[in-house]
């Protein structure tokens, strides 16, 4: 082979292997590529599962609340009715001025541990959820609480745009009106109930009962919580009970 035909046989094999290691490179930059879309993917699945985790997380927290909220209705706020119940009948049997007095008092307490946490199980079930229940909705369940304990449903009225009420207001909107429910059921001996809830330039909640009036329980805790809910919003609080004559309690405060 002439000296010539060498170079040439050279040069064909270095073009070959030109051709190879460029053909390897676009090999090795379609693998890295892959790689990195690979990667990509990855990062995304475990961002995914990152969140499908805090999701479930965060649902596991919801049914823990809703379960302690169920047991403190069901179990708690149940057992504390009764004592009071019980205390009530004993402080009519009681011969001493003194030692009724003293039931008395601990039956008020009774009756704001009850309503405390009525405040707390409220918070555990509404609190941080993705959709805050509505304001109608939240009356018709306060409502619905006290049927069991009254033995019928009261009659419930809505006049004006329940749902525009404001966030500041419809808590306290729902507090009055379990403590109000609660009252009728503790003290009333109803046989009807009504709910009467306007919505204007003023937000008027009205509950009237057909029992035997409230009598000394006009001044309990209860009452004066309401009572102040409404000084402190700008509005006014007006209980009218007479001793076989029912009760109409009327809570009305600007509506914002």
């Amino acid at each position: 082979m002439t000296p010539d035909a060498e170079l040439a046989a050279y040069q064909r094999q270095i073009a070959d292997l030109n051709a190879e290691l460029e053909q390897t490179n676009r090999g090795l930059i379609a693998l890295y590529a892959e790689l990195e879309e690979a990667r990509q993917a990855a990062e995304r699945l475990a961002a995914t599962e990152a969140e499908l985790a805090a999701v479930r997380a965060e649902h596991e927290l919801l049914a823990e609340r809703d379960r302690m909220a169920r047991d403190l209705h069901d179990r708690v706020i149940q057992r504390i009715f009764a004592a009071g119940m019980t205390l009530q009948t004993a402080a009519k049997l009681a011969r001493s001025p003194q030692a009724s007095a003293r039931i008395e008092a601990v039956i008020g307490d009774l009756d704001t541990s009850i309503d405390e946490i009525r405040e707390t199980i409220f918070e555990l079930r509404h609190r941080q959820r993705a959709v805050p229940p509505s304001i109608r909705a939240g009356i018709f369940a306060v409502v619905a609480e006290t049927e069991p304990n009254l033995g019928f449903a009261p009659a419930l009225t809505f006049d004006g745009l329940v749902d525009s009420v404001p966030d500041h207001l419809s808590g306290h909107l729902l507090a009055v009106l379990r403590e109000a429910l609660s009252n009728v059921v503790r003290h009333a001996e109803a046989s009807s109930v009504s709910v009467t809830i306007r919505v204007g330039p003023e937000l008027e909640l009205t509950v009237t009962d057909d029992g035997r009036g409230m009598g000394s329980v006009t001044r309990s805790s209860g009452v004066r919580n309401m009572r102040e809910r409404a000084e402190e919003l700008g509005g006014t609080f007006r209980l009218v009970s007479e001793p076989g004559a029912g009760t109409t309690l009327a809570w009305c405060v600007p509506a914002g």
